[in-house]
């Protein structure tokens, strides 16, 4: 009898999801849909990776655990945490199989054969003690996740109301601000091994009239009032130091209060006039934090935090002390900030504020300070490469996409880049060079010069229909590094995963493969991605429930399973 030749075919999984060719069209490899996978930098796909609630404390996917057999005498139950009675290790209970063994975790020390407590009170003898590995593979499934359940609910969200208004990774810490329980005040918080910590906030004092300069670390004096604070900050942000300074000092304390319109002294000498008495140092709720880390100084630990959100004054943080930063220009709230050229540029509304060069505080012409009008809302600043002569600073507004070249006051040239191609608030990214959304989807600031404003510059043609379905629905966007991801974020949950693959022509669109996600009702309203102290990359989201997720660690979406499939093209699809 003769069989019929066997032929194998080799369908490699790419070109991600294709939403608008005909499928019997469709090359073979690419999806119809498919949701919480992502292209692999390497070639094919791959389930997303999960994400897991963040305070400070261990992850929860790094929970481990011990076998425990014995014998439970007492009422036990899970997140008991029991001690031995030689030992004195202790140990949360994750999980009970009935009277005669125990699963823990978060141990310290060891457990022998002993009696165990909770409190005061025995609650059983333990006879044997395995470390995790030694079981089956449900067995161990089950108990890790157990034991990650248990590191889960010891994690709380950001202390107060709301969203989390915007999180950030920054010398070794992350920082996550969220309006307080009456929405009162925005409140800046910082994570620790034990959860989150308010950052205390210092106090101000504006002056103007200044007559002699105020150095960082005097003692200055009210003349009248008699009170006293060591200066931590001197900001003059217009005239000079002897000829109509006008400025703030900041304090993290102050003994005393100052008093409108008196002499402030250093050492007996008026150095300037109060303008009115010194007051806390708090920030406004309702905003959106955007940041941008940046050092005039040129040494590494000189690097300082910008902060914008829209709603409050310029934010510089230092680690320790928060200094909100006066430009003087209209309402004075500015939403983006970026260092650029050692100088600070924020946008206000339609225009762009320029800060004096390597002079952070200062916004006077004196220091090569300007202002820029775009006529357009401005929707995000980015810095992109330039050449040895000028710098380039993509300025994106609703309808325009502008480009700023020079170096300061003296030769900037503010330049419509794509007089008919806007961007997305919160949408501009760098991967390799500026990306942003605008209403018909993701576009590459090469491309929007190429083709303006028509269709064929839109990079994510494949799933027009699903940016359609999303439209107004853009809340935040990141980078993946290590992935070559860009990542766009909707207020439903959902998100899609955006390749950018290289291309040797600068003018050309470089589009890889493209797939959605979902994060079910965790809406991330901000998301800060970082390259930490040792060279990783971490991911960071301000979510709408006031938790802060860190994002692409673990193995569920913070213990939920991650509903993760593909749909091939087939042939009578």
């Amino acid at each position: 009898m003769q069989f019929s030749k066997v032929h194998t075919d080799i369908i490699p999984l790419v070109g991600g999801v294709d939403m608008v060719t005909t499928p019997i069209l469709i090359n073979p490899g690419k999806c119809i849909f498919a949701n919480n996978f992502e292209p692999d930098i390497n070639g094919g796909y791959r389930r997303m990776r999960g994400i897991e609630r963040f305070d400070g404390r261990p992850r929860p996917s790094s929970a481990t655990y011990q076998v425990i057999d014995c014998i439970i005498t007492g009422p036990l139950v899970v997140g008991d945490t029991i001690i031995g009675s030689i030992s004195n290790a202790t140990a949360k209970v994750a999980y009970i199989n009935g009277p005669t063994n125990m699963i823990v975790t978060d141990a310290t020390g060891s457990f022998t054969v002993e009696s165990f407590k909770v409190g005061a009170t025995e609650y059983g003898a333990i006879s044997h003690v395995t470390s995790e590995g030694s079981m089956t593979n449900q067995q161990h499934a089950l108990y890790k996740n157990a034991s990650s359940d248990l590191y889960r609910s010891l994690i709380l969200p950001v202390p107060g109301s709301g969203p989390g208004r915007g999180v950030k990774y920054y010398k070794g810490n992350v920082y996550a601000f969220r309006d307080n329980i009456d929405a009162t005040a925005c409140v800046m918080h910082k994570a620790t091994s034990s959860g989150w910590v308010v950052v205390q906030f210092g106090r101000e004092l504006r002056f103007d009239g200044a007559v002699g300069e105020i150095l960082e670390g005097q003692i200055v004096t009210g003349l009248t009032s008699g009170a006293t604070g060591v200066v931590k900050r001197a900001l003059l942000r217009t005239g000079t130091w002897t000829v109509a300074g006008v400025g703030t000092l900041v304090f993290d304390s102050i003994t005393g209060v100052f008093q409108d319109n008196e002499a402030v002294q250093v050492g007996g000498s008026t150095k300037v006039t109060a303008n009115g008495a010194d007051s806390a140092i708090t920030l406004l709720p309702g905003g959106k934090f955007e940041f941008d880390i940046v050092n005039f100084q040129g040494n590494v630990e000189a690097s300082r935090m910008y902060c914008a959100d829209g709603v409050n004054k310029v934010g510089e943080f230092d680690g320790e002390r928060w200094v909100p930063i006066r430009t003087g220009v209209g309402s004075d709230n500015p939403k983006f900030v970026v260092g650029h050229n050692k100088q600070i540029i924020c946008s206000i509304e339609s225009e762009i504020v320029v800060s004096g060069i390597g002079a952070p505080y200062s916004f006077t012409a004196l220091t090569g300070a300007a202002q820029i009008a775009t006529g357009e809302t401005i929707t995000g600043l980015k810095t992109q490469v330039g050449n040895a002569d000028s710098g380039v600073l993509v300025i994106a507004t609703e309808r325009k996409i502008y480009m700023l070249y020079g170096n300061d006051l003296t030769d900037y040239k503010l330049v419509a880049h794509s007089p008919d191609s806007g961007a997305v608030a919160y949408t501009l990214q760098n991967i390799g060079f500026a990306h942003y959304f605008d209403i018909n989807g993701l576009t590459q600031l090469m491309a929007s010069q190429a083709y303006g404003s028509f269709q064929s510059h839109i990079l994510t043609q494949a799933v027009q229909p699903y940016i359609d379905d999303k439209s107004g629905k853009v809340v935040a966007s990141s980078i993946v590094r290590n992935q070559n991801l860009y990542r766009i974020y909707f207020n439903d949950g959902s998100g899609l995963n955006i390749q950018i693959k290289p291309n040797s022509n600068s003018n050309s669109p470089s589009i890889g493969d493209i797939m959605p996600f979902d994060y079910g009702s965790r809406v991330m309203f901000m998301v800060d991605s970082a390259v930490d102290m040792s060279g990783k990359e971490r991911k960071y989201g301000a979510c709408s429930d006031g938790y802060v997720y860190e994002i692409d660690v673990g193995t569920s979406f913070d213990g939920d399973p991650i509903n993760a499939f593909l749909i091939l093209a087939f042939n009578h699809s």
